[in-house]
């Protein structure tokens, strides 16, 4: 049975866009006030870090200073900062009550049936012939969540498990996948692969890297969620990417992405970017054409892999960019406070 496929990424974005303090920076005192005075990963960080990516690129660079025999020792020191965050989380995700379900329900349904809604008119064009192959099928929802917190679940849940129908389409979210985990199980905080770790001795060390690169850890723990995810990925025919950075710790999700874009001419990439504000105002076509190269170049520039600038060439105009877009304009907490 044909189905058209669309696939969400979501990252850290989407939590802040409720009203989550789930910023990397706000973290940061909790665990710097909380974690005990002998951890040694706090004495490697300084706050300078600015995303989830910087500090577990930070972690992989600074392994090199685990004293000899002390390895041990940076295993529970590492597992405090995984419980004080995990702490940290459930107390943010708590915080969003859901006052007005049918105002949270009616806005997640125009965000994902209208996402493509704030792109240029090229690019709206090229989203509508792709759904246009697909106009008597089911439209099939799926998730592929980076972010530890239930929000996106409960959101979901609003919907009962059952197919949501508008228009003349049936619209069911499929799926949510956790490739990191939750607050609730198997959290995965580390670095994408062995290149990241500033130890020598410790890229011969299984254990270790078991318990460090994300893939293996996945692989560890048993759930196979990144052959799932990959799956996911392979059969969409468009796939949106809300609230993440474009960090050197996920660099194995681009690979896949671009492998996507690659494979076929009909798949679409679109990419919500927060940012560049003032710089687009005034929309000066000049100004618009470079910044959706630096942020296309960077996409591929990541998860380029085997791939030369031919390619590139052949599947930028399928990448698609949607500057500070009101897609998932939901409740925020201090608006549902007020109420």
């Amino acid at each position: 049975m044909l189905k058209m496929n669309i696939t969400f990424f979501i990252g850290n974005g989407f939590d802040i866009n409720i009203g989550l303090a789930t910023q990397y920076s706000k973290f940061y005192p909790y665990f710097i006030k909380n974690a005990s005075d002998t951890n040694m990963i706090k004495a490697w960080i300084d706050g300078n870090e600015k995303l989830w990516s910087d500090l577990e690129e930070k972690l992989g660079q600074e392994i090199s200073k685990i004293p000899e025999g002390e390895l041990d020792k940076f295993y529970d020191d590492k597992d405090e900062l995984d419980r004080l965050l995990i702490e940290y989380l459930e107390k943010e995700q708590e915080k969003y009550v859901f006052e007005n379900p049918e105002l949270i329900k009616q806005e997640f349904s125009k965000s994902m049936l209208n996402f493509y809604g704030e792109l240029s008119v090229e690019d709206v064009a090229s989203i509508k012939k792709t759904m246009e192959v697909y106009k008597d099928e089911d439209f099939e929802y799926s998730y592929i969540t980076f972010n530890y917190t239930n929000v996106l679940d409960r959101i979901v849940g609003l919907y009962d498990g059952k197919a949501t129908v508008i228009a003349t389409h049936h619209n069911r979210i499929s799926q949510i996948v956790h490739i990191h985990g939750t607050t609730d199980e198997e959290m995965i905080l580390g670095v994408n692969d062995v290149e990241q770790i500033g130890n020598d001795l410790l890229k011969e060390e299984e254990l270790f890297l078991d318990t460090f690169i994300k893939r293996r850890m996945n692989n560890s723990i048993g759930q196979r969620k990144t052959e799932k995810t990959i799956g996911i990925i392979n059969k969409s025919h468009i796939v949106c990417i809300f609230g993440m950075s474009i960090g050197n710790t996920d660099k194995m999700w681009w690979e896949a992405l671009i492998e996507w874009l690659v494979s076929s001419e009909n798949n679409k990439l679109v990419i919500f970017w927060k940012g560049f504000e003032d710089a687009l105002k005034k929309k000066l076509p000049s100004k618009m054409v470079r910044l959706n190269e630096s942020i296309k170049r960077k996409v591929f520039d990541k998860g380029r892999g085997k791939y030369d600038e031919s390619y590139y060439q052949k599947i930028k105009n399928r990448m698609m960019i949607s500057y500070n877009s009101n897609i998932f304009s939901l409740p925020k907490i201090k608006d549902e406070l007020s109420e």
